[in-house]
């Protein structure tokens, strides 16, 4: 079945279903319209893409409805705490940090429950959670308390049942953010963060709970925009071969989808042009492409795409190779 559907996508359109996209508003609307006949992949919704339950829920059912051959992922980052997006009748939960105070395990999988169970009546199916960064340093307010803990076994403990608690509600779940971004300083949102963590201290801390949610066959991966030279002196690690292919896919064996963090935020946009961070994110390994916000002129960007694959720049291989892990995902979780 993947492979007919596959089949019957031009090249434009397997390289739009690499998109996952932000928009205006919170109704169907030109953009929306213009996202479902081109196929893409995706969209991600924001606090200010979200009014009453009811609204949600239609606008969701519409974006589906109206969809050309695939329908969409619908994401949004609910996490909890200070990263809400539900409806404002809906309770919001406690931080990650406040769960894993509770020493509860139960309480942690019954947060993400709640949290799954509530996306799924309102029509989104993919959830950008858990955070599974390790607040390793103080000083840093850009996770802080989204974090279940400051060592990585807290992180385990209580991040992966409230994964759990998510994902068995169908919602697919993304890990982020790839290798860790609990011991930067800087938002990534505006500027380029540097780690100095050595490969070796990051297999011993931060990788740890990414491999234990590897090893319960996460769905998706979120990839950080942050330059840990150790690894990687050139490219931050959403656009990074050595951080994507050769240490997540080839030493942890992850197989899913990887995703990168937004493209339109400040470490990204301030070092690369729309169309070389596009490039350079397939080359490194990832799956799918995520802009938030700033969009552009998509059709110019998937052409652009398209040109780079006939050109030899971008393999083919790549575009089929993501394709069908999409669909395939798309398919286990009744999307299409």
């Amino acid at each position: 079945m993947i492979q007919v559907i596959a089949d019957q996508l031009t090249l434009e359109e397997k390289i739009a279903q690499l998109f996952i996209l932000g928009f205006q508003g919170t109704s169907y609307n030109e953009t929306l319209a213009q996202y479902n006949d081109l196929n893409i992949g995706g969209v991600l919704m924001f606090a200010n893409n979200i009014g009453g339950s009811e609204e949600v829920k239609t606008l969701n059912e519409t974006i589906q409805s109206n969809a050309q051959s695939i329908p969409m992922f619908i994401a949004v980052d609910q996490e909890g705490g200070r990263v809400n997006r539900l409806p404002s009748n809906i309770p919001n939960i406690e931080s990650a940090y406040q769960i894993g105070l509770s020493g509860s395990t139960d309480h942690a999988y019954q947060s993400g429950a709640f949290i799954g169970k509530n996306l799924k009546r309102l029509g989104f199916n993919v959830d950008f959670a858990p955070s599974l960064d390790i607040w390793s340093n103080p000083g840093n307010k850009v996770i802080g308390d989204r974090s279940f803990g400051q060592t990585s076994q807290d992180v385990i403990r209580y991040g992966l049942p409230f994964n759990k608690g998510i994902n068995e509600q169908q919602i697919i779940t993304s890990a982020k953010h790839f290798p860790g971004h609990g011991d930067t300083f800087v938002d990534s949102h505006d500027t380029l963060p540097v780690s100095n963590l050595t490969l070796e201290q990051l297999q011993k801390k931060e990788l740890m709970p990414f491999k234990a949610a590897i090893a319960q066959n996460i769905d998706m991966i979120m990839v950080s925009h942050i330059l840990f030279p150790d690894i990687d002196a050139t490219h931050p690690s959403s656009l990074s071969p050595k951080m994507i292919q050769s240490l997540l896919q080839k030493q942890m064996k992850y197989n899913g989808i990887v995703i990168t963090d937004d493209l339109a935020m400040g470490a990204i946009k301030n070092s690369y042009s729309r169309e070389a961070a596009l490039t350079q994110a397939l080359n490194a390994g990832e799956t799918m492409l995520l802009i938030g916000s700033d969009i552009g002129d998509i059709k110019s960007q998937i052409q652009y795409l398209k040109v780079q694959v006939e050109t030899g720049k971008i393999d083919r291989k790549i575009i089929e190779e993501n394709v069908q892990k999409i669909l395939k995902l798309k398919h286990k979780y009744g999307i299409v």
